[in-house]
């Protein structure tokens, strides 16, 4: 009889230390899988903070396209002598609106590269309009101050 209890004991501490083992198991695969669903959601949150990106530069890309076609209507306008306020008669049509159909630019890296161009290129005109305004102020104070000495000579005769 004692033996037999002995033998209970012992399956039953084998039992509570399989099971034991199993719940230590279980938890660590929980801690894993709850990792594991943590780095899920930050790839979610950085795919969608990269969606959000590319979202925002394809409408700066739009902005950019319609900022372009103006300034190269501008420019055929002013060359013709035409007013800004005068729709040129070239024929030229206008952009595709962004907010309508921003995918205009997408899937055609001929237009990209054309838009990446045209960029380059107003940029670098502005840096030239940039030029021309700081020779223009530096000469409107040189003449300012040519001005001034004027003058204070015609005062001193």
């Amino acid at each position: 009889m004692l033996q037999q209890e002995l033998l209970s004991r012992t399956s039953l501490e084998t039992q509570k230390l399989d099971l034991m083992t199993e719940v230590s198991e279980l938890k660590l695969k929980l801690v894993g899988m709850e990792k594991e669903q943590r780095e899920q959601e930050e790839k979610q949150r950085k795919a969608e903070s990269v969606l959000n990106v590319i979202s925002e530069l394809q409408e700066q890309m739009c902005s950019l396209q319609l900022d372009i076609h103006r300034q190269i209507q501008e420019r055929l306008s002013l060359r013709r002598g035409v007013p800004d306020e005068v729709a040129p008669e070239d024929g030229t049509a206008e952009p595709p609106a962004c907010s309508q159909d921003c995918a205009y630019w997408e899937g055609s890296p001929e237009l990209l590269q054309e838009l990446r161009h045209l960029k380059i290129k107003v940029e670098e005109l502005e840096n030239e309009r940039n030029q021309y305004e700081w020779k223009l102020k530096a000469t409107k104070a040189e003449v300012a101050q040519l001005q001034e000495q004027v003058a204070l000579k015609a005062a001193e005769i």
